[in-house]
């Protein structure tokens, strides 16, 4: 599976943590990348039809990585939170919703270009 992320908003979004938890989340990331097709539950959770969240806990972080499965083999990074509560917000869902939409705008009108 490959991974996809034009705009960045996940990258400045894990850029502001320490380098532990950025080591912690890329980590996950990596993860993510080679065994999509296995994971479940606690590493990853389906949102809702379209959406999924990558799952990243250890000490007091709650982080979570939104995230869609596009063209088959890719995954799109859309969003980056760190979760306070036990339901994700349903502003972070719609704006990472917003950023999918805008994703296969910008693809269909050759604005991204896949590896």
């Amino acid at each position: 599976m490959k991974t996809v992320e034009a705009k960045k908003p996940v990258k400045e979004f894990i850029d502001r943590f320490d380098d532990k938890t950025r080591g912690k989340v890329s980590a996950r990331l990596d993860f993510l990348e080679r065994h999509w097709h296995e994971l479940r539950r606690p590493f990853v959770d389906k949102i809702n039809k379209d959406l999924y969240e990558l799952r990243v806990e250890f000490a007091w972080n709650n982080i979570r990585i939104i995230y869609a499965y596009m063209f088959k083999d890719y995954i799109v990074l859309l969003h980056g939170l760190q979760k306070k509560s036990s339901r994700i917000p349903e502003n972070d869902k719609l704006k990472a919703r917003n950023r999918m939409v805008d994703f296969k705008i910008r693809y269909n009108e050759g604005k991204i270009m896949l590896r």
